[in-house]
């Protein structure tokens, strides 16, 4: 089921809204439906999941200079993200 779909086809049929809190009650209801559909269906065995787990391979640890390349790469796509949602706020 599509969500969005979904809840455009159950607001249609209510097509005004009495309150915030009901059209939130539908949406909620929507993506509690979703959540049950999810939960109940499996893309991988419990045996290919657990493989990772059983592995005897542990990655080695990155070297100094790579931690550092990787945390200053994080701070540049932050402030980067929060820089592009102050400019969307002003917008």
């Amino acid at each position: 089921m599509c969500t969005n779909r979904e809840t455009r086809r159950r607001s249609r049929v209510v097509q005004v809204f009495p309150s915030v809190r009901s059209l939130e009650r539908l949406v909620g209801t929507v993506m509690g439906e979703q959540d049950e559909e999810w939960a109940a269906s499996r893309y991988f065995s419990e045996e290919k999941m657990a493989e990772p787990c059983n592995s005897s391979l542990s990655p080695e640890p990155a070297a100094p200079e790579e931690q550092e390349k990787a945390k200053e790469m994080a701070r540049k796509a932050t402030g980067a993200s929060l820089e592009l949602a102050d400019r969307m706020e002003a917008a």
